[in-house]
């Protein structure tokens, strides 16, 4: 049974003949990841991803996590067997001298291949999007001048305090609204950035149920929903419907035991 694996924490290359010209970690351990729920895992500093020039370090982290990081697209556009879920790993992999972590990508895509008999092909689907685009009279907002990394990103509930946030965070952030049912407001499909703005910018996005209700004792009736197309449009930008062609991963083989380190 195939299926289409949820994005989750922590968003292509087919298996075949060893080539000499293929980019690998000079040396790599995998090993079965300790057991627990992600919540224990989690707390107790056991889930993991740290990635830099020199190491890639990943705990209890899922075959479909390593995938996403290998081939760099959302695990919802990966699709394999249901059993990739219960599998979790440890991985220690150190880069060749000179290396960079732009590369990891590659070297993860020939430890699938070499580790775990990793075979995939690409299938381009082609869905309906919006495309985020700016409006006649905008942008309504500025560069960042925001230097506390501990503030950058999009902090709060349906009003959110965006800072040192590009254009396209904020179609991912859309996006992810779009995937979870009961969202108030929400737009019915992934939005892509057409923008142009290559930046990062600070400015507040309302998206959701805001307004009166939010107080304690305010009645459910005096909130107001705010669409994301109002949202966007405050920013002086907008939403228009468009067609986008996504790249979906479609596993054809993978082992459930890696091979020895």
């Amino acid at each position: 049974m195939k299926r289409i694996f949820p994005c989750m924490i922590l968003c292509g290359l087919a298996f075949g003949q060893s080539r000499p010209d293929k980019l690998s970690f000079e040396v790599a351990s995998v090993r079965p990841g300790p057991p627990g729920n992600l919540m224990e895992l989690a707390q107790s500093g056991k889930m993991f991803l740290n990635i830099d020039d020199t190491r890639v370090s990943m705990g209890s982290i899922s075959l479909p996590a390593i995938i996403q990081r290998a081939y760099e697209v959302p695990q919802d556009q990966i699709s394999g067997p249901d059993w990739l879920m219960e599998q979790r790993f440890d991985v220690q992999a150190k880069l060749p001298a000179g290396a960079r972590k732009e590369q990891v990508p590659e070297m993860l895509r020939t430890l699938l291949a070499e580790r775990f008999r990793l075979a995939v092909h690409h299938d381009p689907r082609t869905l309906p999007v919006y495309t985020l685009t700016i409006a006649k009279d905008g942008p309504k907002f500025h560069e960042s001048t925001e230097e506390d990394r501990a503030k950058w990103g999009c902090n709060g509930g349906f009003h959110k305090l965006c800072r040192h946030v590009g254009m396209q965070d904020l179609a991912i952030m859309l996006t992810r609204f779009s995937r979870m049912p009961g969202v108030p407001g929400a737009v019915d499909r992934p939005v892509v950035d057409m923008t142009g703005l290559t930046g990062v910018y600070d400015f507040d996005f309302d998206n959701g149920r805001v307004g009166g209700g939010r107080g304690v004792s305010a009645e459910p009736g005096d909130d107001e929903i705010i669409s994301a197309f109002d949202g966007v449009k405050r920013l002086g930008l907008k939403l228009e419907p468009g067609k986008h062609t996504y790249d979906y991963i479609v596993i054809d083989h993978v082992e459930k035991v890696p091979t020895e380190n």
